[in-house]
């Protein structure tokens, strides 16, 4: 009898530790799989930024004559001009160098700033209600487009905000205007004296 219960003993403590070892291999399993998925995803944006780099030092490279005087231009302090203090802006651009200009010369001029990141965090904003008077929309988002996120943006009712796109593609005007709907266009990088008659214009606010 004894013996019986030792047997059964044994047994029950050898079922609890495969148990035991289950469970354990199953979590080991599921965080494995959930850092697979985390390294797809770094994965998947190293590709997109490697290829928005690569873009960028194609289109640096060609226009590095033409586009000297204005990266000078970019690397002043603008004057300080706040005829539009009070006013909001919203900037949609995941490249830090290339939104912190543009924001420099909108609050060189009075504007409250707000950055975006993704095209789905400019969208979020707006659905939410945040107030602006103005968008600058980048062409290239980690997740999607400029074009895309304006199509989205008309789709909110009662969305009535001038979006300007800023972007470093040259000679894009017609096609960002007129075909596919942008209230105006900026070329990168954004300086003072270059987005003063687009607000003129926008805004209906002249700027001495």
């Amino acid at each position: 009898m004894y013996l019986y219960c030792v047997i059964f003993i044994l047994i029950f403590i050898i079922a609890i530790i495969i148990c035991l070892m289950i469970e354990k291999n199953k979590e080991y399993a599921f965080n494995i799989s959930k850092k697979n998925d985390k390294i797809k995803e770094i994965t998947k944006k190293c590709e997109f930024y490697k290829e928005k780099c690569e873009n960028l030092n194609i289109i640096i490279g060609m226009n590095e004559k033409t586009d000297k005087d204005k990266i000078l231009k970019a690397l002043k302090k603008p004057q300080y001009t706040p005829i539009y203090k009070g006013k909001k802006a919203l900037i949609g651009d995941y490249f830090k160098p290339s939104y912190m200009q543009t924001k420099l010369a909108l609050e060189s001029l009075g504007f409250d700033v707000t950055i975006a990141l993704t095209s789905e965090d400019v969208i979020k904003r707006i659905k939410n209600r945040e107030k602006y008077d103005i968008i600058f929309s980048n062409n290239i988002y980690p997740d999607g487009t400029g074009p895309e996120c304006l199509a989205k943006l008309k789709e909110i009712e009662g969305f009535n905000i001038p979006v300007v796109i800023h972007t470093i593609t040259k000679h894009a005007r017609h096609h960002f205007i007129n075909e596919i709907g942008f209230d105006d266009y900026l070329e990168k990088p954004v300086i003072q004296e270059d987005v003063k008659p687009i607000l003129e214009r926008l805004l209906n606010k002249k700027i001495i």
